[in-house]
């Protein structure tokens, strides 16, 4: 089978198309579950709350089962259910009218808050606690301590994992197109269904990814790299003194 590269620079041209909409979920849900995932890990810090258990049981279940089978649940079961809800309580509302894009949305927030907020989990306990009580001590309320001394070191601890987090969003977002959403990889499967051009098509979709996430990788070592010179000079200043 012979490879038909116009058919590739012609897949690639519509992709490009689903390019901005890829590059919106990206940064849209790496940026709420950042926020949202710390914020859970911090309510988590207090273990015999009920909202702390409450909080683990939903990261259990997010890391305990396959994504597919959650991506049914929020698409298929829970809409159906709420518009049975809807019709027997002759409420005047269409829950499948609601778009794909917030579908996909809710469902990769649900699934990547969880993940980030066990990794902030495990950075905060990596953090000495007697930060946190001197803290207390000169007077910080629990947010500033957490926001001025804690927050800052645990995201230099997580950045490694933060890297493979965001290179996940960007591979995870290609599923937006079970939604209808017009996001790279389904303008490419799109066109290829057309003309049965399957291959070029997932070709082009792997080097949009695989570029997408090389620039995602280079972003990370540039701030590891930041990193470690600021702890190089802290280190060559402490030794002089």
């Amino acid at each position: 089978m012979n490879f038909d590269w116009k058919f590739a620079r012609q897949t690639i041209v519509i992709a490009l198309k689903g390019l901005p909409v890829t590059l919106e979920i990206v940064l849209i849900i790496f940026s709420l579950s950042f926020f949202f995932g710390f914020l859970l890990a911090v309510g988590r810090q207090e273990k015999k709350s009920a909202l702390a258990k409450i909080l683990s049981v939903y990261v259990s279940f997010v890391r305990g089962t396959p994504f597919m089978v959650q991506t049914y649940l929020f698409f298929i079961a829970i809409p159906t259910a709420i518009q049975k809800y809807f019709f027997d309580n002759n409420i005047n509302f269409n829950v499948n009218a609601i778009g794909g894009f917030w579908y996909a949305y809710a469902l990769l927030f649900f699934y990547f808050t969880a993940l980030m907020s066990e990794m902030f989990r495990a950075g905060i306990n990596a953090v000495s606690k007697g930060q946190l009580e001197a803290a207390y001590s000169i007077g910080l309320t629990k947010a500033q301590a957490y926001c001025r001394i804690i927050f800052p070191q645990v995201v230099e601890h997580c950045l490694p994992v933060l890297c493979t987090y965001a290179t996940g969003i960007v591979k995870m977002s290609s599923l937006a197109f079970v939604f209808g959403v017009p996001e790279i990889t389904a303008l490419a499967k799109t066109n290829a269904s057309r003309n049965l051009g399957y291959v070029e098509a997932y070709f082009v979709i792997a080097f949009f990814y695989i570029t997408l996430n090389i620039g995602i990788e280079w972003a990370f070592k540039y701030f590891e790299k930041r990193k470690e010179k600021k702890l190089a000079a802290i280190h060559k200043k402490n030794f002089e003194e």
